[in-house]
C-alpha cells in the first residue's frame, strides 16, 4: 500500500532562518507590496483630479473669452489685453487662439507669442481636452469649444475657442505630490515594521519559552514543562511531557527489569554451582542422569526467566493470554531448588498447599513470587520453613491466599512497609540488592493483589499474598 504524502516527505535538515524570521520577512514583502500598489492608486487618483481640475480651470476661461468675444463682418473680435493677467505676458503659460473651422487664425492672446500648433477641431457645440505639443516641443493641457456665431446678413460662423496652459506649471506640484506621498509611504511602513516586529516578538514569546524550558530539561535543569504557555500551545507540551514521562518510566523500567534479571537468575545460577559436589543434599552420589535433568531444567528455567523480563521491560500492566497454573508443582521445584542451594544450612521445609490450587496468570510471575519469597524464608530462616496456601471463595469471587513462613529473627514492626521498596535491606550485612521484595510487590500489584507482612507461628517473620481470581484444580 503506498504511504501518504505526509508520512514520505524526507527530513532535510533545519531551515536556514527562523520562524520569527520566516514570518517578519513574509510580512515585509507582503507589506512592500501593499504599499506599492497603494502609491500607484493614489498617484493615478491625484493625476486624474489634476487632470480634472484644469480641465474646469481652462472651461471656465474658454467662457470668460466667450463673454469678452464679438462677431464683426465675420471674424471674433477680442481685446488685446484681457482681465487674466496670465494671457497678456509674452510668452506666457497660459495662451488663447480662436481659429475657423479652416484652422485659420482670428485671434490669439499676448502670451502666445508665434508658437505654432496642430490642434483638433471638435465638432460644434461639443468640447474637447487632452494635450497638445507645439513647435519647439513644449505639452500643452488644451480645452476647445467650438460654438457657432450670427453674423452680418444672418449668416452663421463657426469659430473654435482654444485655451491651453503648459503642463510644466502642474509637474512641480505633481513631483512634490508624488514625493510626499513617497515619504508618507515610507515612513508608514517602516512604522508597519516596527510595530510588526513588536507584536512578532510578543507573539512568538511563548515558543520562545518552550525552547528554552525544552534546552533547560535536555540539560537537566528542568524535569518537565511546566510554565504557563497559551492554549493554542498546550496540547503541544503536555504530549511533550507525556513523551518525557514515558520516556523516563520506559527508561526507569529497563533499568529495574535488569536488576530484577540479574536478582532471578541467583537461584537457578546457585542451583547449578551446587552440582559440583558429588553427593545431593542427603548426601547420596549424584549421576550423571541426575546432572543432565538439572542442566536442562535450570537452563531451562534461566530462558524463561530472561524472556520474562525482557517482556516486563517493554510492556506495562497486566499481560494477556493467560493459564492456570498448579501451585503445589511450583512449589515443590522451587523447594527442591533451593535445598540444594542452601544444603549446608540443612534447611526443613513444609508445604501445606493443596494439589488442586490453582493460579491464574502467566506461570513465569507465579515463579518469581514463589521464588523470591522461598529463597527470602531460606536465607534468614534457622531451620525451617514453612508454606502454606488455599483458595477463598467469597461471594462467587475466588482468592488465591498464599502464606511463607521461617522461624528466623522476623521483620521489626517498623521495618515492615519499608523493606518492600526497592533497594531496602533489613540486614545489610546479607548477600542481596533488596530488589526479591520489590519484585514480588511489583508482580503482586499487577493483579491488583496486596502483600503484607505479619509474625509467623515458628517465631519468624510472616508473608501474605492475596490474589484475585484463583482457581481449583480439577481431576488432580
Amino acid at each position: 500500500m503506498p504511504s501518504s504524502p505526509s508520512r514520505s516527505r524526507k527530513y532535510l535538515g533545519p531551515l536556514k532562518l527562523s520562524l520569527g524570521q520566516r514570518l517578519f520577512l513574509s510580512a515585509t514583502v507582503v507589506l512592500v507590496i501593499t504599499l506599492w500598489v497603494t502609491g500607484l492608486v493614489l498617484d493615478q487618483a491625484f493625476s486624474i483630479s489634476l487632470n480634472n481640475f484644469v480641465r474646469e480651470k481652462l472651461r471656465i476661461h474658454t467662457f470668460a473669452l466667450l463673454s469678452s468675444a464679438d462677431n464683426v463682418n465675420n471674424k471674433i473680435q477680442l481685446p488685446m489685453r484681457l482681465p487674466e493677467q496670465q494671457f497678456n505676458a509674452t510668452e506666457g503659460s497660459l495662451l488663447a487662439l480662436v481659429t475657423d473651422t479652416q484652422q485659420s487664425e482670428s485671434w490669439r492672446s499676448l502670451s502666445a507669442g508665434a508658437r505654432r500648433f496642430s490642434l483638433p477641431l471638435p465638432d460644434a457645440g461639443e468640447w474637447l481636452f487632452g494635450r497638445a505639443q507645439d513647435s519647439t516641443g513644449e505639452i500643452y493641457y488644451v480645452s476647445s469649444y467650438s460654438t457657432t456665431w450670427p453674423g452680418t446678413a444672418g449668416k452663421k460662423t463657426a469659430f473654435v475657442f482654444t485655451v491651453m496652459e503648459s503642463v510644466d506649471v502642474y509637474r512641480q506640484q505633481l513631483a512634490d505630490y508624488r514625493g510626499a506621498i513617497a515619504a508618507g509611504l515610507i515612513g508608514f511602513g517602516l512604522m508597519l515594521l516596527t510595530l510588526q516586529s513588536i507584536v512578532l516578538r510578543w507573539g512568538l514569546r511563548y515558543l520562545r519559552e518552550v525552547a528554552m524550558d525544552v534546552s533547560a530539561m535536555n540539560m537537566g535543569e528542568l524535569q518537565s514543562l511546566t510554565g504557563r504557555y497559551p492554549k493554542e500551545l498546550q496540547p503541544l507540551t503536555a504530549n511533550l511531557n507525556q513523551l518525557i514521562k514515558n520516556e523516563r518510566l520506559q527508561r526507569e523500567r529497563y533499568r529495574d527489569r535488569m536488576a530484577d534479571l540479574s536478582h532471578s537468575l541467583k537461584t537457578p545460577i546457585s542451583v547449578l554451582h551446587g552440582i559440583a559436589s558429588d553427593t545431593d543434599h542427603e548426601g547420596k552420589p549424584i549421576s550423571r542422569q541426575q546432572i543432565l535433568e538439572t542442566l536442562q531444567r535450570q537452563v531451562s528455567r534461566m530462558r524463561n526467566i530472561v524472556d520474562h523480563q525482557l517482556q516486563r521491560a517493554v510492556t506495562t500492566g497486566r499481560q494477556t493470554g493467560l493459564v492456570v497454573t498448579a501451585v503445589r508443582d511450583e512449589v515443590d521445584s522451587i523447594v527442591s531448588a533451593l535445598d540444594k542451594v542452601y544444603y549446608e544450612k540443612g534447611v526443613r521445609a513444609i508445604v501445606q498447599i493443596e494439589t488442586t490450587t490453582g493460579f491464574y496468570g502467566d506461570e513465569n510471575d507465579l515463579l518469581e513470587l514463589l521464588g523470591n519469597l522461598l529463597d527470602n524464608a531460606y536465607k534468614h530462616c534457622h531451620k525451617q520453613v514453612k508454606i502454606s496456601g488455599h483458595v477463598s471463595e467469597e461471594d462467587a469471587d475466588t482468592t488465591l491466599v498464599l502464606n511463607v513462613e521461617d522461624d528466623g529473627p522476623g521483620v521489626p514492626q517498623a521495618m515492615r512497609t519499608t523493606i518492600l521498596r526497592r533497594g531496602v535491606r533489613l540486614d545489610s550485612t546479607a548477600e542481596g540488592q533488596g530488589l526479591g521484595l520489590a519484585i514480588v510487590v511489583d508482580i503482586v500489584s499487577s493483579y491488583n493483589g496486596h502483600i503484607s507482612v505479619g509474625d509467623s507461628s515458628l517465631g519468624g517473620a510472616l508473608f501474605t499474598l492475596t490474589i484475585p481470581n484463583a482457581h481449583i484444580l480439577e481431576g488432580c
